[in-house]
């Protein structure tokens, strides 16, 4: 019924729970191809071990070429005519697949697209995330889904989900896309996958059912400096732009793309320059300047939020009774940062009234008001957090 593709790359310390969960689906006809794509740890000796012990995987091993690469080498071997693709370091739900052939099944859709649990810091919170459109069988897509199909300017957003690991695929079209994408595009190219395959079915089902857990890790964070981004945006904006240039929706289709090319420019512009894109757009926060000239205050968070309101603390001429920036990620993010990060540790050491918590979501910052009481011994009095509100600048540029 379903060939899953698993690309495997350096993932040892994560791959066994990947294959197992598939192992656990409930559905029975499936085979799982685990594509070596080069590793230089022991990924390659657990693929082997696996296919020795069930007659239902194959392994493929061959020379790193990057993830395009590895999935067309999947696809090629597959024996059955639907596709999935699975992440060596995530995971699924046991009756994820038997979920979407079920609606394969009843649908015909030529791609069913799920959504998608982001875990970040091992599990500890985790975000559900679905395509911007109603659950349903859309089967007019040039009009329904190509108009906000890059993005939704009016709910700011991405209106299909540049993801492949949640949805299930045609191999003979899938098939097709994947000799045709730029194998070099590295940054973006499940988003040039998906779309370009958008660009050759005739109906799409959306299901607001989420079984894929994509783990988002402190080191998969980017911050090398790797100067092929440039080129890498151009090659992901000139295939898409051939696939949308003669679609009788180009002109929404190529104005979506420009914004979309913003933000991997945005991406490009953090791991080299370490200019956070973040700090282009529009924030408004809740802090009193007097509540911070009147306490000694530690920022917690240096992502897009704690840049912020650095620069807010700054503006108001309140950076006097800072007394500490920390981060878990100190050391990645402190070249992104006009001000010394430290660890949390270090931070907390000093002599201080409050700890800012610098996130924008609200369950990240219970996770992490949680963490300083229970492993830091914070006093519950001391950590504030008040909801802040971020305005894209290149949404509002473009609407």
């Amino acid at each position: 019924m379903i060939s899953i593709i698993v690309p495997v790359y350096n993932s040892e310390k994560y791959l066994i729970r990947c294959i197992e969960s598939i192992l656990h689906q409930s559905i029975e006809s499936i085979e799982i191809i685990l594509v070596d794509d080069g590793s230089m740890d022991k990924s390659d000796e657990i693929c082997d071990k696996y296919s020795g012990e069930y007659s239902n995987i194959k392994v493929i091993h061959k020379e790193n070429g990057g993830s395009t690469s590895a999935r067309l080498a999947g696809v090629e071997a597959a024996t059955y005519d639907l596709i999935g693709f699975v992440d060596s370091d995530d995971y699924v739900e046991p009756e994820m697949f038997a979920e979407l052939y079920k609606v394969y099944s009843e649908s015909g859709a030529d791609l069913i697209s799920s959504g998608i649990i982001r875990e970040y810091n091992s599990g500890q919170k985790k975000e559900i995330v679905m395509d911007n459109y109603g659950e349903g069988l859309y089967k007019d897509i040039a009009d329904s889904i190509y108009p906000s199909m890059l993005f939704d300017f009016k709910k700011n957003d991405f209106g299909l989900y540049p993801t492949l690991v949640n949805k299930l695929f045609k191999k003979d079209i899938i098939q097709k896309i994947l000799r045709e994408i730029d194998s070099r595009i590295f940054y973006g190219e499940d988003s040039t996958t998906l779309y370009s395959y958008c660009m050759e079915i005739k109906s799409i089902y959306i299901l607001h059912e989420a079984y894929y857990h994509y783990c988002i890790r402190n080191d998969s964070m980017c911050h090398d400096c790797n100067p092929e981004l440039i080129m890498n945006t151009y090659r992901l904006y000139s295939t898409l732009y051939d696939k949308f240039k003669d679609s009788r929706k180009k002109d929404e289709l190529i104005r979506q793309l420009k914004r979309y090319v913003l933000e991997l420019e945005s991406h490009t512009l953090e791991c080299i320059y370490g200019i956070n894109h973040g700090l282009l757009n529009i924030w408004e926060f809740n802090y009193e300047p007097q509540l911070l000239r009147d306490n000694k205050y530690i920022i917690y968070g240096a992502n897009a939020c704690g840049q912020a309101l650095y620069h807010y603390v700054r503006r108001n001429n309140a950076q006097d009774n800072l007394v500490a920036w920390v981060d878990k990620n100190y050391e990645q993010l402190g070249f992104q940062c006009d001000y010394d990060l430290e660890s949390i540790k270090k931070g907390l050491s000093k002599d201080y009234d409050l700890i800012i918590i610098a996130v924008k979501n609200s369950s990240l910052a219970e996770v992490i008001r949680e963490e300083l009481i229970t492993d830091y011994q914070v006093d519950p009095s001391k950590i504030i957090w008040r909801e802040c509100i971020e305005k894209s600048f290149f949404s509002e540029a473009m609407m």
